[in-house]
């Protein structure tokens, strides 16, 4: 991490671009699970809650985009084909934290690397990282699992959020193949159908973070998060698991919470 002073907001070298925001909980969740484990945390810290999709990130170009200050972030995400989702790569881009806990909720198969990935990628933009979790969640293709209960996140954590010290991240397994074509091989192993009950009403094309669907047909953008299906006014939009995929969720899940402090 930065062995440096504390960023500074208002840097003149983008002057009228800066946001500071003191203490914050971030999440980014298309489902709603993430959410969920955010609204704990803010409760727990006393820090509002803000959605990272409405900074406006994903639609704003790159040299246009603000740069986003904290004094103590927490930070949520959900694992992705055992990937960071890039709206939260993007934040991070443009984010300077001095302490920084970051949780990434995982659907009882795989959480990858993830949090040694923030820590490496983002060293530059980062003082600390404080603290860290794999809480497991709700898969969002497996129906019927279970949700995130509190219970699964130690009070030591929220101590540390309030007492924070900087961690290092150790480095761990993360399958070979995880980087290559996680959309595409998301897409190959969902299938999204519409039936005669959409009304084309375009709530699943606002609503989509990646312009990935349009009248419920998706295009190659698609992460396949589910959102719009979870949406849908109409029930318009149902999912299917493909063969290989079944066969993968099938897998022994995995239920640990595994913390760093």
């Amino acid at each position: 991490m930065i062995e440096s002073e504390n960023f500074i907001p208002g840097n003149s070298e983008n002057p009228g671009k800066n946001k500071s925001e003191s203490n914050a909980v971030c999440f980014y969740s298309e489902t709603g699970e993430t959410r969920r484990i955010a609204e704990f945390f803010a409760k727990e810290t006393g820090y509002p809650l803000t959605d990272i999709t409405e900074k406006g990130i994903a639609k704003t170009k790159v040299k246009e985009r603000e740069t986003f200050y904290y004094d103590n972030l927490v930070l949520c995400f959900p694992v992705h084909c055992q990937n960071i989702p890039g709206l939260v790569r993007d934040f991070l881009s443009v984010s300077k934290i001095n302490n920084l806990t970051v949780i990434a909720s995982y659907g009882k198969m795989n959480h990858g690397n993830v949090l040694y990935e923030v820590q490496k990628k983002y060293r530059k933009n980062i003082k600390n990282i404080v603290a860290a979790a794999y809480v497991p969640a709700k898969h969002s293709y497996i129906t019927g699992d279970t949700s995130f209960n509190d219970i699964c996140v130690p009070e030591q954590i929220v101590k540390k959020i309030k007492n924070p010290s900087g961690i290092i991240l150790p480095k761990l397994k993360k399958n070979p193949l995880a980087n290559l074509f996680p959309k595409l091989r998301s897409r190959t192993g969902i299938k999204i159908y519409k039936n005669g009950d959409c009304n084309r009403c375009g709530l699943c094309e606002s609503s989509c973070n990646y312009a990935a669907i349009k009248n419920g047909v998706t295009n190659n953008k698609c992460i396949r998060c589910l959102k719009c299906v979870k949406i849908c006014p109409e029930s318009a939009l149902s999912f299917k698991p493909t063969f290989f995929m079944k066969k993968y969720l099938e897998k022994k899940k995995i239920t640990d919470t595994i913390i760093y402090i």
